[in-house]
């Protein structure tokens, strides 16, 4: 066992990696009372072509048949729901599949050990049969209508597709009905041996828990199960050119107000580690200081009867992909269109500004320890999107300086964006 040590922060992470190869991650959080775990494979949504183990042929998978697999995890064979099993212990658990990662969680006040060997217990012991395969395909499908109803959702979901061209990360986590009715029983095995090994897998612990006892607690259930040796998966790589796939959409759905989406997409050098939070930090610091609290854009937006209730705005950083997210309940479409690219792309800036979002960002980071799900959250980011922890977060941010974002920012190209626009009826 080691410590990472949060410099400038008075913290510190124990981690260590097993001999299965995986990964243990605890925070200790004294005086809370609140104790939960992450387990988590780095395999989500964007993974459908890959060589599973153990086979020579790069194979193309169903789409959504992660978000699948993450559904059918929960299903025992001694038939006693997984749910119910959490529940007679006074907590809760749950999972979801993002496009990078499937992620099962507790979180509980007592019985934490009971449920922490429940976790690893369920997520590494799979019951899939053709009966209950088929069975939750209905399933499946139902959740995909209640996400096409959802018109945010939807429409958030489906500025990806028309974004990228190339990146699987165009395609919902959810997956379509299609691609649903394809997934075998046979299917689901071939992906679950591949990516849920342990030395693809990560485990973190947080809250007022005995880390030894935690520790030898995971080692030991390592014992109760055998293995394969460690696999270098070969994914598909793709290379997603500058230009967006569709550059406006107008689509009809049961809405009172129109709603707009804009997406910019931007190619950028492909990063690691620090160099990769640095830039996510950039774009965190450009979308604040151009649309926050802190500016009357979005307040002038409703003055000027551009927009109903605002805008929100929001970002997504992958592989060499920067996704730069605009949505409201539009009154002048025109306009808004104008203002948002207007706002993006004028290259003004007040340092000012910029000094009071990084105190900002330095007092979340402080606040974040104040919460061990944050943390817990935060590690788990920091694995996939960086692969480790950030331990000196504080002082990127305290060091970040003006200049540093200027000459990011002029490096930017906006030129390229998406543009859904939903009505109740054609224009």
């Amino acid at each position: 066992m080691n410590e990472i040590i949060m410099t400038s922060l008075d913290e510190k992470i124990y981690h260590e990696k097993l001999d299965s190869g995986l990964n243990v991650y605890i925070y200790k959080s004294t005086g809370f009372s609140r104790k939960g775990a992450y387990f988590f494979t780095k395999y989500g949504s964007s993974t459908n072509d890959f060589k599973p183990i153990n086979e020579d042929k790069m194979v193309s998978f169903p789409k959504g048949i992660a978000h699948f697999l993450e559904h059918k995890l929960f299903e025992s064979e001694d038939n006693e729901k997984v749910f119910d099993k959490f529940k007679k212990y006074g907590a809760n658990v749950n999972a979801y599949t993002s496009h990078f990662v499937t992620n099962y969680y507790f979180s509980t006040n007592d019985n934490f050990f009971e449920c922490l060997s429940t976790l690893i217990d369920f997520v590494w012991n799979p019951y899939f049969t053709d009966e209950n395969v088929e069975k939750e395909k209905g399933i499946i499908n139902q959740e995909i209508n209640m996400t096409n109803d959802d018109v945010e959702r939807f429409m958030f979901e489906e500025m990806f597709s028309l974004t990228l061209v190339n990146n699987p990360n165009k395609y919902r986590t959810i997956g379509d009905k299609k691609n649903v009715s394809k997934i075998t029983k046979e299917d689901l095995y071939r992906c679950y041996n591949t990516f849920y090994h342990p030395s693809n897998m990560f485990l973190v612990v947080y809250g007022d828990i005995d880390v030894k006892k935690t520790f030898d607690l995971i080692k030991e259930k390592q014992k109760q199960k055998l293995f394969p040796l460690s696999y270098d998966v070969k994914i598909k790589k793709t290379n997603e050119p500058h230009k967006v796939s569709l550059e406006y959409k107008n689509i009809k759905r049961n809405v009172t107000t129109p709603k707009i989406s804009i997406c910019y997409k931007i190619i950028v050098p492909e990063l690691d580690g620090e160099e990769k939070f640095k830039m996510k930090l950039f774009i965190n610091l450009l979308m604040d200081m151009k649309f926050g609290n802190a500016t009357s854009f979005e307040k002038d937006l409703v003055k000027d009867k551009v927009t109903k209730t605002g805008v929100l705005y929001s970002d997504s950083y992958f592989d060499n992909v920067i996704l730069l997210f605009f949505q409201a309940d539009v009154i002048n479409k025109d306009e808004f269109i104008n203002r948002i690219n207007k706002r993006l792309t004028e290259n003004s800036f007040d340092k000012s500004i910029f000094e009071l979002n990084k105190k900002a960002f330095l007092t979340s980071v402080i606040r974040c320890f104040d919460n061990p799900v944050s943390i817990a959250n935060r590690i788990e980011s920091n694995i996939i999107n960086y692969g480790k922890v950030i331990n000196n977060v504080y002082d990127i941010y305290k060091n970040y300086r003006f200049d540093e974002f200027i000459n990011e920012f002029a490096k930017l190209n906006f030129d390229n964006k998406s543009i859904l626009y939903v009505t109740n009826k054609e224009e």
